[in-house]
């Protein structure tokens, strides 16, 4: 079980950006907090003529010259100090008093390694469907996780190497499921993983990953089934386009181009994972 009590810095705040020369955008992140009382780490992917500074005692910033939100959360889980690391974006914002909620979560549920808590839209409703109730993760129920509801004990996931696969997620070669890929690996080398159900921050809807239609989502999809099926995804590939027809994500003279993304998808994905199922 997690206390609270053990660490000088009991929760701390990743958070990915871009392009940043100016901490105003945390304030709007904290408006219903006190900015001051957390401990924060900026990762500003930008370039050399536009960095990101911090005279804020209890805020870091790294600025980073590369791009992909994966690499941006992995150069964060690796600086971080904090004994529970939050994921965030920096187009959220957190209720009140959410610090207590994730540490009294983390108390509660014997050793996480991960908690997923709810996050609201812009109007105080549910963000998506959750769980009727709090529970433990499965491989299946993990599928529709989403980042910024993560909360990590640090030490548990250094100390198995989980890191992002930086294959997966927006500005990598597949732009989406790398939250899943994360969380998966978490239950897969046999720690445990929370849902908890409180609400600690709110969010502007927009999750491209859901858009199932798109080329790159396709690609992205088919790229993940190898990855995590190998050969057994060639199999998958046909349901799954007959899936997006039935449900009318898309139609009969769309079939022949999104079958040729899927192909690609799977294709790139093995010149990748071939022999590294996981």
């Amino acid at each position: 079980m997690y206390s609270s009590e053990m660490s000088a810095h009991p929760l701390e705040i990743l958070v990915s950006t871009i392009n940043r020369d100016s901490l105003e955008f945390l304030e709007v992140m904290f408006q219903n907090n006190t900015l001051s009382d957390y401990q924060i780490l900026v990762i500003n992917q930008t370039t050399e003529d536009r960095t990101l500074v911090s005279k804020q005692p209890k805020i870091r910033v790294i600025n980073s010259f590369e791009i992909g939100l994966s690499k941006s959360r992995n150069l964060a889980l690796e600086h971080a100090i904090g004994e529970i690391v939050l994921i965030a974006d920096d187009d959220i914002v957190y209720v009140e008093n959410f610090q207590k909620t994730i540490l009294s979560a983390f108390d509660s549920c014997e050793n996480a390694a991960l908690i997923s808590f709810q996050i609201l839209n812009t109007v105080g409703d549910l963000y998506r469907n959750y769980f009727t109730k709090s529970r433990l993760y499965s491989l299946r129920s993990v599928e529709n996780i989403m980042s910024v509801e993560i909360a990590l004990n640090r030490k548990l996931i250094l100390g198995y190497s989980i890191f992002f696969d930086t294959n997966f997620g927006l500005g990598s070669k597949f732009e989406t499921a790398e939250e899943y890929i994360f969380s998966r690996e978490v239950i897969t080398k046999g720690l445990k993983a929370y849902f908890y159900k409180q609400s600690i921050a709110s969010h502007p809807f927009c999750n491209s990953g859901q858009a199932l239609e798109t080329d790159k989502n396709v690609y992205a999809r088919a790229a993940l089934h190898y990855k995590l099926y190998g050969r057994m995804a060639y199999i998958w590939l046909p349901k799954y386009l007959f899936f997006l027809l039935r449900h009318n994500y898309i139609k009969f003279n769309d079939l022949k181009q999104k079958f040729s993304i899927a192909s690609k998808g799977l294709k790139d994905s093995q010149s990748i994972y071939k022999n590294k199922i996981t």
